[in-house]
């Protein structure tokens, strides 16, 4: 008896349909941390101010350090999982992220803390392909936009947990120690992805899942022979549509990330005189949104064939009209109707993105899943790199007011940026064409 066998009869997920959902768990939670550190930096900017200083130029660039490096990641993330396999660039990366963590709480200085949240971002932004690239070989076709969905809202989770229990770990222990145990937690999880995540059944010495891409009869999901890097990037490039995609993303994501991850808490907390708890606690109900509607729309997208372009655009319509909300109320809307409103924000966004990485992978044959997402998805990270600072400077060109906190009207300048974006964003998904084009292998 070999030992697959052996480890076959006697562990608890010794069949590849059981296994799978713990390779989900274990890039789930990877995600989650990746979620969780996004929303950070409204929690405890006021904290990071104090400790170094900043003003909200500063703090929208300790930031957005984490979308640039998350963003910049990404196409050579794909390019490895594609390559080396899911495995060890997951294990990898997540490393980074845990050494980055303990840099920022360490950080004795702004740009110290920048360079933390650059690791951070680096550091997470290798699970999300990955999985994806997992899951194309784990997981049948005909489940793709609904794990997606659960992903996604396994995120959420995290954002959920940046929110309110984070918020209350700051309150009692410090913003310091707090990122130094979830560096403690990220560090735990790059051994676990080592110990647990195989690239595919065959590695655990199981027959491929039935109906997934690796038992293909036409052989799609490896690539063939000669098909290198350049190839692949090039393959991707000429894709029409794969831009459109991108210029969505790029443009919604942009509005949405930068103000959950940064805006919203001091929003409420400058206007509304909200305690910092009270303001965490409206925080969560983004997420929450964002994770009602992932799974629901990616299994509804799976189940009943919905039209995606529609949704989207459906989606991009409303998601135009919440900022028109804060714009017609002249940046104030009455405070009963906030709550609606953040979670209409994350219900909308959470629709969407299940939708767009299901598109992008459709565009494309199977062996270029992991080039093609790693591609797509860093356009909505490096807006937020790009919105977060952009939107700092326009509430200082306002500035703040005696007290240190920020006007109406500084916020009603962003509320303009994110209402924009949203239209073009609408604009991009009206002249997309889902149809899959045949690729051309260019030099």
């Amino acid at each position: 008896m070999n030992s697959n066998d052996q480890e076959v009869r006697t562990s608890p997920w010794g069949d590849p349909l059981k296994y799978r959902w713990l390779i989900f768990g274990v890039t789930g939670f990877v995600y989650f941390l990746a979620w969780l550190h996004r929303v950070a930096p409204t929690v405890v900017a006021r904290d990071l101010a104090v400790a170094f200083n900043a003003d909200a130029t500063m703090l929208g660039v300790i930031a957005s350090a984490y979308y640039y490096l998350y963003s910049a990641v990404q196409p050579p993330v794909g390019l490895l999982a594609d390559t080396l396999g899911p495995k060890k660039v997951v294990t990898l990366f997540t490393a980074v992220a845990a050494v980055g963590c303990v840099i920022f709480a360490s950080a004795t200085d702004a740009w110290m803390a920048t360079i933390g949240r650059a690791l951070i971002g680096a550091g997470v932004g290798g699970v999300f392909v990955p999985a994806i690239k997992l899951f194309s070989r784990w997981f049948r076709p005909d489940e793709f936009a609904g794990l997606t969905g659960l992903l996604l809202t396994v995120g959420c989770m995290g954002s959920l947990t940046g929110a309110l229990p984070l918020t209350y770990l700051v309150v009692l222990t410090g913003w310091r120690a707090s990122f130094m145990a979830v560096g403690g937690v990220t560090l735990l999880m790059a051994l676990l992805s080592w110990l647990i995540l195989r690239d595919r059944p065959t590695d655990k010495g199981w027959a491929p899942v039935p109906g997934t891409f690796s038992v293909d009869s036409q052989g799609a999901g490896e690539a063939p022979d000669g098909i290198g890097p350049l190839k692949r990037l090039g393959m991707v490039f000429q894709n029409r549509n794969f831009w459109m995609v991108c210029g969505a993303t790029f443009f919604s994501g942009g509005a949405s990330l930068s103000f959950q991850g940064l805006w919203a808490v001091p929003f409420l907390t400058d206007v509304y005189g909200m305690s910092r708890v009270k303001a965490g606690g409206m925080l969560m109900l983004i997420p929450l949104g964002f994770g009602v509607a992932a799974p629901t729309v990616g299994f509804l997208s799976d189940r009943l064939g919905l039209n995606r372009k529609m949704v989207l655009v459906v989606a991009l319509t409303l998601a135009s009209a919440i900022w028109g909300i804060f714009l017609v109320s002249g940046g104030k809307p009455p405070l009963l109707l906030i709550p609606f409103l953040y979670f209409s924000m994350g219900m909308l966004s959470g629709g969407s993105l299940p939708l767009y990485m299901t598109i992008t992978k459709e565009l494309f044959p199977p062996w270029l899943t992991g080039t093609a997402v790693g591609l797509m998805n860093p356009a909505a990270f490096l807006a937020t790199a790009l919105y977060q600072p952009f939107t700092g400077w326009l509430l200082d060109m306002v500035g703040p007011t005696s007290s240190g906190v920020y006007p109406l009207q500084a916020y009603r300048n962003v509320f303009i940026t994110f209402m924009i974006s949203c239209l073009l964003s609408l604009v991009s998904v009206s002249i997309l064409s889902q149809e899959r084009k045949p690729v051309k292998e260019t030099a």
